[in-house]
């Protein structure tokens, strides 16, 4: 039997409630102007967490990818979910959407590692710029 995305968290992670165990609790974090690249975004990082049944809880949606990622409301509501043992996993799509390049992204890893969390993104460059997924709509218009 596979294990890959059950694990127990700690009690430092679990709110008080007690070790949390079977799927890791998952947010979703995208920061993204146009609404309609955010939703379609969300929905691949979705899809990558349901394939390592990793069960998503939230999915946080910011609209300003120039102001600094720890002044973004949403990221700080991703910050307060992780504080809370909440959630263990943080997916997003492009590194660029937290990090200022793959150095930064790979620092801010290793810090939510530090914690006993995960930082993943789908794409997993680190490029600024990475193009979004397909639009499955008929014609990829809208």
């Amino acid at each position: 039997m596979a294990t890959a995305g059950y694990s127990r968290l700690t009690d430092g992670h679990s709110s008080g409630h007690g070790p949390i165990h079977g799927p890791i609790p998952t947010i979703i974090y995208i920061c993204e102007r146009d609404t309609a690249i955010a939703e379609r975004l969300a929905g691949q990082c979705r899809g990558h967490a349901e394939q390592r049944a990793w069960r998503v809880v939230d999915t946080v949606i910011d609209n300003s990818p120039l102001t600094p990622l720890d002044a973004r409301e949403g990221w700080k509501q991703v910050i307060g979910a992780l504080a809370e043992g909440s959630v263990g996993i943080v997916v997003t799509w492009d590194p660029a959407s937290v990090a200022s390049g793959p150095g930064d992204f790979q620092t801010l890893q290793a810090t939510f590692r530090a914690g006993g969390t995960v930082l993943v993104a789908v794409t997993g460059t680190g490029t600024a710029g990475s193009p979004p997924p397909p639009d499955p709509s008929p014609g990829g218009i809208g």
